[in-house]
């Protein structure tokens, strides 16, 4: 063996001299991701990402990553974990954790697992790096993110802890008691601004309103395993908001009834009771509502730091029925008979860009079609690679877009928003033949858009300002506002529609198709729909 290694044998002691062959074979052993054959981890490919995480079970796996439920198993004293944080750069962890009373005794991890409340589970997301560059950039883009609003939330919580929300305004008030006393000494005049002249104290009143924080995923910290995969922490926060609106019914498609093993599954999303309430109840209407403007709130987070989402959809919005008497997200689906509130957050930055992610974090091509999802882009994103040269207050429309799709969707209970009809598919499929399913699919989309009023070919704003035609579309005349609110209607399994005429025009007004001419977050959190603000 000591030959095989490429070391020497001495001779009078019969061992191995040299020995730096087999210590390299060793590491290379030690470097194979561990599987433990009694575990109930749901995965055969990974070893435990860290020794402070028990992954309970795997959520989900998509084309970047796969997402586990998991518990913090406290096996060793709290100050082993604060110094192995601090040794890998990860203080994050010691801020979120150590303030929360955990279980110091040192029984199983299955033992531990039962009955973990609410505040010990967390949500382990690996990057599967190993699909390449495109990945592994996505999942630096997360954690880069994950500690922006994680430095802005701490920050926020500082000030709060210090009080600074009685006593900013009692010192703003007697700081405006001597301007007002003084101005004729300072010469200030009518023109004078209090922001102007306390910039520091209104920036610090504003954070420490930023109630948009508080809707955006918490973010704990990451690391790399021993076989240098990134995982990312956060606080579990509930279940994804399509889980809540859909149920998943799974039907059998049989090509061949002789052959067995030819059965294929295919699970069909239909419209669930709980948004059966959401639309026929004054109550869900109202906390349809309510949903919508906590998605706002805390888009508002991102597009004051010049961030772009760029994945805005149920999946990516979270949702807690936090029960009013403890305090916990209730397990399972909303009922009658449990007084609870429902708190959402949007997760999922892997897609979202700003300046610095646009130079650093995107590789020499630059955000690609990959990292968006199409049913939720806007037409800016996917007729134009480079659209994201444009202006920052421009490129922040695209999230306004996929507000208002995921709007429609919840009016509509599907996610196909944009379906045109079996009819008008046969009709139009002869004049497409020989298109490849990119072409097709983009004519069916473009299709849908005209039947919903958003393409209506000589109607968009720049498209007039350059060739001043009006009105000369085959179906301009259609798209009033009863058009497209019968659209609507037809589509609506309950054949309701829109709540209410704010709610159709707040739609429209989020579905333009030029992007300047999209309403912004402010504007639309200032739309009448939201008049009053809903009660939180």
């Amino acid at each position: 063996m000591c030959l095989h290694f490429g070391m020497t044998i001495d001779g009078v002691t019969d061992q191995c001299i040299h020995p730096e062959g087999f210590a390299s074979f060793l590491g290379l052993l030690e470097s194979i991701p561990f599987h433990d054959v009694g575990s109930n981890y749901g995965s055969t490919e990974h070893a435990m990402p860290d020794l402070r995480y028990v992954l309970k079970k795997r959520f989900g796996r998509g084309s970047y990553g796969e997402v586990w439920l998991a518990f913090y198993w406290n096996c060793h004293q709290d100050h082993n974990a604060s110094s192995w944080s601090k040794r890998n750069g990860h203080s994050s962890f010691d801020a979120s954790l150590n303030s929360t009373k955990r279980n110091s005794s040192c029984g199983s991890a299955n033992d531990f697992s039962s009955g973990s409340p609410d505040g010990d589970l967390f949500i382990l997301k690996r990057i599967m790096v190993e699909r390449g560059a495109a990945v592994y950039l996505s999942g630096l883009r997360e954690k880069y993110f994950g500690d922006v609003f994680l430095n802005a939330s701490r920050c926020l919580g500082d000030l709060q802890s210090d009080g600074i929300k009685t006593s900013l305004f009692e010192e703003m008030r007697s700081d405006y008691d001597l301007l007002e006393t003084n101005e004729s000494v300072y010469g200030l005049g009518s023109g004078w601004s209090f922001e102007n002249m306390f910039p520091n104290k209104f920036r610090t009143m504003r954070a420490s309103f930023e109630e948009g924080l508080s809707h955006i995923a918490r973010y704990v910290e990451s690391f790399e395993s021993r076989s240098n995969e990134i995982w990312l922490v956060f606080h579990h926060e509930g279940v994804s908001l399509s889980k809540l609106i859909y149920t998943v019914e799974e039907f059998e498609n049989v090509s061949d009834r002789e052959k067995v093993e030819e059965v294929k599954r295919i699970e069909v999303l239909q419209p669930s009771k709980w948004w059966h309430w959401l639309k026929t109840t004054k109550a869900g209407k109202e906390e349809m509502r309510n949903l919508l403007w906590q998605l706002l709130i805390a888009l508002k987070s991102c597009h004051d730091r010049n961030i772009t989402h760029r994945d805005i959809k149920p999946e990516n919005m979270v949702v807690c029925l936090e029960d009013q008497h403890t305090g916990r997200c209730l397990k399972g689906g909303p009922s009658g008979d449990k007084n609870y509130t429902v708190k959402m957050r949007i997760i999922d930055f892997g897609s979202a860009m700003d300046e610095f992610t646009l130079k650093h974090l995107y590789g020499s091509t630059g955000p690609s079609r990959a990292e968006q999802t199409s049913e939720y882009s806007p037409p800016e994103a996917f007729l134009n690679a480079s659209w994201y040269h444009g202006p920052t207050s421009t490129n922040l429309k695209y999230d306004m877009w996929s507000v208002g799709v995921v709007m429609l969707e919840l009016i509509l209970g599907t996610p196909n928003v944009f379906q045109i009809s079996a009819r008008t598919q046969a009709l139009l499929d002869p004049h497409i033949v020989g298109w490849n399913e990119d072409l097709k699919e983009l004519a069916y989309k473009l299709r849908a858009f005209m039947e919903l009023c958003i393409l209506i070919p000589g109607s968009s704003s720049k498209h007039h300002r350059s060739t001043g035609r009006v009105g000369d579309s085959p179906a301009s005349w259609k798209c009033s506002e009863e058009f497209f609110s019968n659209q609507i209607k037809n589509r609506d399994p309950l054949k309701i529609g829109f709540p209410n005429v704010w709610a159709l025009r707040l739609v429209r007004q989020l579905l333009l198709w030029d992007p300047e001419d999209r309403l912004s977050v402010d504007d639309a959190l200032q739309h009448p729909y939201f008049q009053p603000p809903p009660k939180r």
